[in-house]
């Protein structure tokens, strides 16, 4: 544990456990600069092994929070605001289904259903799920944009990430441009974030503790985005990205074991 002004930060945790917790958020934002998306699954579903399922969370919120805001400009350039204003919306709403999810749920409970999200989310992104589904429906449907836009703001919420994975599918097939879809999409993430973190802060799951954690991150989390950024050119972000995706799941399969294995003894 390390403590600054009285107040304790990682109460319980050694060094080698908070070295770990850096280490991830490198990692982690090391693939958010890589991919544009996509670190805070990883780091969920690894720092949950030495925090618990809320703090892992909540931690993550507000470290994907700090590194959003210097790309919060690019979300107003070329964003496509007919379908950007009803995802907002729908996605507000679902957060806050989330937000009440996520307060009100035991840790033991939290563990099982993140897994089960986390699994749910990469099989249906392996198996193209959405990109099946657009002959047979129309993507600009507001009801659809508006219900996709609530199920991933629940997801995201109470899983941490994962939920706006649904959405950059969905932009990928609706955006005219990789342009427009990147502009959108960083609008809408830095939607998501803040809308999220208004809630969480209102109903009082942030503690002065969890500020000084975020923190700590920080540094971590600003070189990880930079290196992702800083070595794009020198990698394949799709194999990345598939051998991503098989060990995400490895690790979401073993966590929901875990916690079946836990409520059943």
């Amino acid at each position: 544990m390390i403590v600054i002004d009285e107040i304790v930060a990682f109460e319980g945790a050694g060094i080698v456990s908070i070295a770990f917790i850096l280490v991830v958020h490198f990692i982690g934002f090391y693939i958010r600069g890589l991919l544009g998306f996509g670190s805070n699954m990883p780091i969920v579903l690894l720092t949950i092994w030495v925090l618990g399922p809320h703090q892992a969370i909540l931690l993550v919120a507000l470290t994907s929070g700090l590194a959003q805001v210097h790309l919060l400009p690019q979300g107003f350039r070329h964003t496509d605001w007919s379908i950007a204003r009803r995802l907002a919306i729908g996605m507000m709403a679902g957060i806050g289904l989330g937000v009440w999810v996520f307060a009100g749920i035991d840790a033991d409970w939290l563990v099982m259903l993140l897994s089960a999200l986390i699994i749910g989310i990469l099989l249906m992104d392996r198996f193209s799920l959405i990109e099946r589904l657009q002959s047979y429906i129309d993507l600009r449907s507001p009801i659809l944009v508006t219900m996709l836009a609530a199920i991933s703001g629940a997801v995201g919420t109470i899983s941490g990430g994962g939920g706006l994975y649904f959405l950059v599918v969905y932009l990928k097939l609706v955006c005219a441009t990789p342009k427009i879809l990147r502009s959108t999409n960083v609008f809408l993430a830095g939607t998501f974030l803040l809308f999220r973190l208004i809630l969480l802060t209102y109903a009082g799951m942030f503690t002065p503790e969890l500020l000084v954690e975020a923190l700590i991150v920080a540094p971590a989390v600003f070189l990880g985005s930079w290196a992702g950024t800083r070595f794009f050119q020198a990698s394949s972000p799709e194999r990345f990205y598939n051998i991503l995706q098989l060990i995400l799941l490895a690790a979401a399969v073993v966590l929901f074991v875990k916690g079946v294995l836990f409520l059943v003894a």
